[in-house]
């Protein structure tokens, strides 16, 4: 797996399995004839920008109206990430159940996640967990559907550091935060291979020949101009899960108009994920995907300084091979592709495509969300910029 060297190494950085760590809850009783199969998240969610050192800017720390603008929450990619592994989890119970297997070393027949579609209703907090409802939608040997819908109680935890007990599940809820439908495809032979010419690796080849993925720029934690410039080559912070690179693209950009400019990131495992678990890998690539876009828009539209909100309503992930060609093997690097083809109403529209290292199009990404300037810049951000 990648080298650690930029991330500071008091700041522990956790693996797939402990980031999106889940309990089994009871099966809750619906009208319907299936039950609803319920998870419960057991490990804090990220938040972007949380180990910066906001204290060195401004003794009252990171949040809204203070040092900067935007409202810091939870990482979105957590539920998008984790929301459709808990419907895994259940299509996988039930696959034992029918006695399929699962774990069994064969993934060669096994469901594996073919869409997740998310909308995004509550900015979530970090200091309580998920509680997830899995209801099945559709099931057929070849194509299954499932409904999640994920929640938080409506108080912090007693350990709100994790990790969560399983009895926070009982507490009063609060409304629904995120639901997805992810769909689930068993693999198949491809009587026809096509993608489109030139991969990444192909179109983008000088710029990446310049350095080694690991020398370029750790992804920064809150990819907004303002924040990188307090706080330059930062390192991977507490990121979980997953090594990200962003490539400079800086020249290539210069002489394009926003929709034509392009933004590459470099990633692969932190620590390994086991190969015979092809659905938590997709998860990671959906996780991945999740981060720093919008934001990152904002900076090409020159609010890079004066953000006021950057938020995604509905993302859309599409897995165009088999689960097993998703899997992250060994040390190669995978490659984000982004960029923004429509903005208009307040909104942003985001595309990306996810090249595995031998340039096949294994996944793409629809993203759209809320991306609006500030409408005030205070005199505390005036004079922070005055002081970098």
């Amino acid at each position: 797996m990648a080298s650690n060297k930029d991330a500071p190494a008091a700041i522990p950085r956790n693996d797939l399995y402990e980031a999106l760590r889940l309990s089994r809850l009871p099966d809750a009783q619906s009208g319907a004839q299936d039950p609803v199969k319920r998870f419960v998240s057991r490990t804090p969610a990220w938040r972007p920008g949380n180990e910066l050192p906001w204290g060195s800017i401004d003794p009252e720390g990171y949040k809204k109206g203070n040092t900067v603008d935007f409202n810091p929450a939870a990482f979105g990619g957590h539920v998008f990430a984790q929301a459709p592994l808990a419907a895994a989890r259940a299509v996988e119970e039930e696959e034992n159940g029918n006695g399929n297997g699962n774990g069994n070393g064969n993934n060669n027949d096994k469901l594996g996640i073919h869409s997740i579609q998310g909308v995004f209703t509550k900015a979530g907090a970090i200091d309580r967990p998920f509680i997830y409802d899995v209801t099945n939608v559709h099931s057929s040997r070849t194509f299954t559907t499932k409904l999640v819908q994920a929640r938080q109680p409506t108080e912090a935890s007693d350990a709100p550091n994790g990790p969560f007990p399983e009895s926070d599940a009982n507490r009063p809820l609060g409304p629904v935060s995120f639901t997805c439908l992810t769909t689930f495809k068993r693999p198949m032979p491809s009587p026809a291979e096509l993608q489109t010419k030139g991969s990444a690796q192909e179109r983008y080849a000088d710029i990446l020949s310049q350095r080694a993925p690991d020398q370029w720029e750790a992804s920064p934690q809150v990819d907004v101009d303002a924040v990188t410039r307090m706080f330059p080559n930062a390192g991977h912070g507490g990121f979980p899960m997953l090594d990200m690179y962003k490539v400079d693209m800086r020249a290539y950009n210069a002489d394009k108009l926003v929709p034509e400019r392009r933004e590459l990131i470099l990633y692969r495992p932190y620590k390994p994920i086991a190969e015979d678990d092809p659905n938590a890998h997709i998860v990671a690539h959906a996780y991945e995907a999740d981060r720093n876009g919008l934001i990152m828009l904002t900076n090409h539209l020159g609010w890079g300084f004066n953000l006021g909100s950057a938020a995604s309503l509905s993302y859309s992930f599409y897995v165009h091979v088999n689960a097993d060609e998703a899997v992250m093997k060994g040390d190669g690097w995978w490659i984000q592709e982004v960029w923004w083809p429509r903005v208009s109403a307040g909104r942003a529209m985001m595309e990306v495509r996810i090249w595995s290292p031998e340039g096949k199009h294994v996944a793409s990404g629809y993203q759209d969300g809320v991306a609006l300037p500030s409408s005030n810049l205070t005199k505390k951000k005036k004079k922070i910029g005055e002081k970098l």
